[in-house]
């Protein structure tokens, strides 16, 4: 034998744009999104070695794309996006790994800083050279 309630079920109302009114999800949103733009310098990367499969590609094909004031711009964008999104995973892994090694996440955080400033270096000197 089944009852059935005379009450209407509570379905709570959920608007497609339900995080735009919480700051903490449109940065969620902001870091999240982070992913399309690193997408688009993957495919400049896979055409860069594709214009290396020719005869004087690289210097014919790839280096004016790659001076092209649109492509400048969205790789300037995609370079922003990058840092934003490493910085803000520093921020949540010294604080989720503090807990664990019993240090500050201050100190996790900075720890990671400097290596991320020093692998810069080491790859900005190995570029140059």
């Amino acid at each position: 034998m089944t009852t059935e309630s005379k009450r209407n079920k509570y379905v709570r109302e959920v608007t497609p744009t339900w995080w735009k009114s919480w700051s903490f999800y449109k940065f969620y949103m902001l870091r999240e999104s982070s992913a399309i733009p690193t997408v688009w310098f993957c495919l400049v990367l896979l055409y860069g070695v594709f214009c290396l499969t020719t005869a004087n590609g690289f210097v014919e094909k790839f280096i004016p794309f790659l001076q092209n004031p649109v492509v400048v711009i969205l790789n300037l964008i995609s370079l922003a996006l990058l840092l934003l999104h490493a910085f803000t995973l520093f921020q949540m892994t010294g604080e989720v790994m503090s807990g664990s090694l019993g240090l500050k996440s201050e100190v996790i955080q900075k720890a990671l800083k400097v290596l991320f400033a020093i692998v810069t270096v080491v790859a900005l000197v190995l570029v140059c050279i």
